[in-house]
């Protein structure tokens, strides 16, 4: 059941092009099949070529044409739809109500028929992800409008949104006003929003990956690979009840179809490289050429940044269709099912590990243990890096259920708590380790009805021997939301910039209005 990924602004365009190609280079090293492909991308009618299940706008076309023309360039088996674009000759001034109120209405029946035009190439749809900033006027302001466009004419759909949170020292000088705005207007529309701080990624790179400089290029290609991860194929394990393990029964091969596994009824021809001659073989992993893993900084980055993605020549397909590297080949729904089911909790954080360059990963050993030490205790602590964490804090520590059972007036730390957790393994014996600590009651609100998830895959990623994701719905968002509202409350009491909204029809009662519904938000998760 294919995704379709929408790609608002410059910066969603830019982190749409190092999604795609961390995807391509993910399906290249390991047989993932078929219908894990074709949940982001659809045959072409070039045997070696497969075509992004994507639609790119932007108000200005310098942005979309370098993407576009950077896939073609690449060297892999991908590129963008030949017409699948959208883009006009001037920009929304970083202008949230321009975008929205302005150009929304202007672009909104072309924008509906590029999408109408890519599901109708899918035999069935699992929804959309959309990439986009909050700080400027067209990913912000336009991208929330096309997302409410989206939820009027796909109600069925799910509708999931990867938000790049502005730096908190200020990219653009209004947007405290477009960030809350586009929050506000996305809670009612979205059925979850994955929140990709740009201050964390500038951090992870410089610390993490040393890069002196780091550019949005680098960012982008960690928060691709941390997205991927999030999203590529996994099978489910657990159950997980009160902090315990439970071992995973045996897998039969029993052929269950389920709508949110993504298992269609099958395809109308057989995909590129498959060797299928007959209706009853099974789906086989389309000729896809094979990546150099070794080259570039970062495995996601966009061509030109010093990543390959693909070889010269492609081999001809394994086979297998899955082959055991998973069973949840449309993940996007059963993550948005379980981790967003209350309305009113819909903000995710996202956290991996390893976090290291990819020219250390073959001098690293990797243990299951730390990897799951470390990112257990992002959990606690709430941070999104894998470095400087606070290991005094636990469970126990004030602000968490047993602190607060034990009663109020007690000083110090408080620890992170989650509605929700997905966790995803792969590599090397994922399918077998512990993290029962993972389901500790005490990070978790008491009347969660699913508190874990746990699914796993054998195959690696980004060469690494063993790695995790863990995709949260906690309260590491109150934070961020209450710093930018500092901000805004503070800007719009000195009625700053305002004018710019109300000539696009944006008062201050309507301010007033986000600002309270964020307010909401924050409250609510505080109390988690």
């Amino acid at each position: 059941m294919p995704t379709i990924t929408l790609q608002l602004g410059q910066c969603g365009n830019q982190l749409g092009c190092s999604f795609f190609n961390t995807l391509a280079t993910e399906f290249s090293s390991h047989d993932y099949g078929t219908e894990a492909v074709h949940e982001y991308y659809r045959p072409s009618p070039d045997p070696n070529l497969y075509t992004a299940r994507s639609v790119l706008i932007d108000m200005e076309p310098k942005v979309v044409a370098g993407a576009r023309s950077a896939a073609a360039a690449s060297g892999s088996w991908w590129r963008y739809p030949s017409a699948g674009y959208l883009v006009m000759q001037s920009g929304s001034g970083n202008n949230w109500a321009q975008g929205f109120h302005g150009y929304g209405p202007q672009v909104h029946d072309d924008a509906v028929e590029l999408v109408r035009k890519e599901v109708e190439q899918a035999d069935s749809l699992t929804g959309f992800l959309l990439l986009q900033s909050m700080a400027g006027g067209t990913g912000a302001g336009l991208g929330t409008y096309v997302a409410a466009a989206l939820r009027d004419e796909y109600h069925s759909a799910f509708i999931a949104n990867c938000c790049v949170w502005p730096y908190e020292s200020g990219e653009v000088i209004v947007q405290p006003y477009n960030t809350l705005l586009t929050l506000s207007h996305l809670a009612d529309v979205s059925d979850g929003l994955v929140l990709l701080e740009n201050e964390a990624l500038h951090r992870t790179a410089a610390k993490l990956y040393g890069i002196a400089r780091p550019s949005f290029g680098d960012m982008n290609g960690i928060a691709a690979r941390a997205l991927a991860a999030a999203l590529l194929p996994s099978q489910a394990r657990g159950p997980y009840a009160g902090g315990a393990y439970t071992p995973p029964a045996p897998q039969h091969q029993h052929h269950h179809h389920h709508p949110a596994h993504g298992h269609a009824a099958g395809h109308g021809r057989n995909s590129p490289g498959s060797g299928s001659t007959g209706g009853g073989s099974g789906v086989q992993l389309p000729a896809l050429r094979r990546a150099d893993s070794s080259g570039g900084r970062l495995g996601g980055e966009s061509p030109g940044l010093g990543s390959r993605a693909g070889s010269a020549t492609p081999p001809p397909a394994s086979g297998g269709g899955g082959s055991g590297f998973g069973v949840c080949t449309a993940p996007l729904a059963e993550l948005l099912t379980r981790l967003c089911g209350h309305p009113a909790y819909r903000l995710l954080t996202l956290r991996s590990v390893p976090q290291l360059p990819p020219a250390n990963i073959d001098f690293t050993t990797f243990t299951w243990p730390a990897l799951t030490k470390r990112l257990r205790q992002m959990l606690v602590t709430g941070s999104v890096l894998e470095e400087g964490l606070d290991w005094s804090i636990t469970p126990q520590s004030p602000g968490s259920a047993a602190a607060a059972a034990a009663g109020p007036g007690l000083a110090g730390p408080s620890v992170n708590r989650a509605l929700a957790s997905w966790l995803i393994l792969r590599g090397q014996g994922a399918g077998e380790v512990d993290v029962g600590d993972f389901a500790d009651p005490a990070l978790t609100a008491a009347w969660s009805a699913e508190p874990l998830a746990v699914s796993y895959s054998a195959g690696r990623f980004g060469r690494c021997a063993m790695s995790a994701c863990l995709l949260s719905n906690d309260r590491r968002c109150v934070g961020p939301i209450q710093r930018m509202q500092e901000h805004a409350y503070g800007m719009l009491e000195s009625r700053a910039f305002v004018h710019q909204y109300e000539k696009y029809g944006l008062s201050v009662a309507d301010f007033q209005e986000c600002f309270a519904r964020i307010e909401d938000i924050a409250q609510r998760y505080a109390r988690l």
